[in-house]
């Protein structure tokens, strides 16, 4: 016999369990539509780097809006190695609270935790930079992100710019001599100016690797303070290309100044380097190089070589001892790729003993 009372416990206990999970689902599906109302109003967002975990405003409470009086801050002129400092102020103007995430600087700049994590409407909150200039020289600027809650600025960027100048400058800097005769001295003057304002200046040291380039520092004659340097090319520096480094130690902080140029012999190479393009496979292709003797004396061409065995020389006299023609040849059949070398000029010429024709190009299709 069926117990009556027993089938109505029963019931009522499916009936509970029943509510239960319907109570459950209608919870989730009420925190499902929250949550996608919170997304649509940017509190929320499924990007690298953007709000996730922000808490944004529910639908029909308010937006938060986030305003600042100045996003650029033109700090002027600092000298190289101060710290420039600025305060930014975020102001919410919305009618929801402003929730401020992630802070993200550029190299070389540091920003504090703002004072405020969550801003109610009309509330400010403070954001401090501080801008390392020591690797900085010139015009510069620094970029500061941060991400917030307002639909309009997930993403709002602030700028700390200025100009940065060196404690010590070199004018002018490089030095360049351009082509200068061989056998014959020149000089270049270079004003070394302390900027910090100090009257302690001076120079403590002064290197260099050329022995054929001196360096002799003067007093300046305008009354600013600094120094200044005498850079002078001997007349013995051999001809071709040359280069330097003059570097200057001081009480504030070192300065360095590039010198170069090319000395130009009585023997000159037109074109100073070859190139043969891009060639097509297996095809020869010839070049030609004028060398040209500007001196009062004959100079011979007494050999050439070349240092990639795909490419050959031959020298043929315009008029001895003053024009000489020398083709260089890529052989046929040379294997696909980049080409280079150099050509090798040999000469009876004790200043200039040897010169050197660097060559390149590109056998078969071009592929980067």
């Amino acid at each position: 016999m069926i117990d009556g009372t027993r089938i109505w416990r029963c019931t009522i206990a499916a009936a509970s369990i029943l509510a239960v999970v319907l109570l459950a689902a209608g919870s989730y599906a009420q925190s499902a539509g929250q949550a996608e109302n919170q997304l649509r109003a940017g509190g929320l967002s499924s990007e690298p780097g953007g709000l996730s975990g922000l808490a944004g405003p529910a639908a029909g409470s308010g937006t938060p809006n986030v305003e600042v009086t100045a996003p650029v801050f033109d700090f002027g002129s600092a000298i190289n190695g101060v710290t420039v400092k600025h305060v930014f102020r975020l102001k919410n103007v919305g009618t929801a609270p402003l929730v401020i995430g992630a802070v993200q600087t550029s190299c070389g700049c540091t920003a504090a935790q703002p004072t405020k994590s969550t801003v109610g409407p009309g509330e400010e909150s403070d954001i401090a930079v501080t801008f390392d200039t020591r690797a900085d020289k010139g015009p510069a600027s620094r970029t500061i992100t941060v991400f917030t809650n307002d639909p309009k600025h997930q993403q709002l960027s602030l700028t700390l710019k200025g100009d940065i100048k060196v404690q010590v400058e070199a004018a002018p800097s490089p030095v360049a001599f351009g082509n200068v005769k061989h056998g014959t001295e020149q000089t270049r003057e270079v004003a070394i100016t302390d900027l910090t304002g100090g009257k302690d200046f001076k120079i403590e040291s002064i290197s260099n690797s050329s022995k054929y380039i001196k360096v002799t520092e003067h007093v300046r004659t305008d009354g600013k303070p600094g120094a200044e340097l005498e850079i002078a090319l001997l007349e013995s520096m051999p001809p071709g290309p040359f280069n330097d480094l003059v570097k200057v130690s001081t009480n504030r902080a070192p300065v360095e100044v590039a010198v170069f140029g090319t000395i130009v012999g009585d023997l000159t190479v037109n074109p100073p380097q070859v190139s043969f393009g891009i060639v097509p496979h297996h095809a020869s292709v010839l070049r030609t190089v004028r060398l040209t003797n500007s001196a009062d004396r004959t100079i011979n061409v007494v050999g050439v070589s070349s240092t990639n065995q795909s490419v050959t020389a031959a020298v043929e006299p315009v008029t001895p001892g003053r024009v000489y023609k020398i083709t260089l040849q890529l052989r046929p059949n040379t294997p696909d790729g980049k080409l280079l070398g150099t050509l090798a000029i040999k000469t009876d010429d004790p200043q200039q003993e040897t010169l050197q024709v660097p060559f390149y190009g590109i056998v078969g299709s071009f592929r980067g």
